[in-house]
């Protein structure tokens, strides 16, 4: 999964639906430079604030994709946490 792609999708259709709230939690932090761990946690809180705060406003596709997403970026930064 391309994490990028799939972020750039997700905001499309929501910017179709006007699906407010999930932009709102995202777009504080993407798009945005990923150089540093803190900015790739902050990047996953909001992932899983999408997950979390707005799945009535997720289709059932778009739930998948953003739990994996939230996957991806935990497996990612498992080592950052050592």
């Amino acid at each position: 999964m391309d994490l990028f792609r799939t972020l750039d999708t997700l905001i499309d259709h929501w910017c179709e639906r006007r699906a407010l709230r999930p932009l709102q939690r995202l777009l504080r932090v993407y798009p945005g430079v990923f150089a540093h761990a803190d900015q790739r946690f902050a990047l996953l809180d909001a992932l899983k604030d999408v997950r979390d705060l707005c799945r009535k406003d997720l289709t059932a596709e778009e739930c998948v994709w953003v739990g994996q997403l939230c996957r991806l970026m935990e497996e990612a930064l498992g080592g950052a946490l050592r």
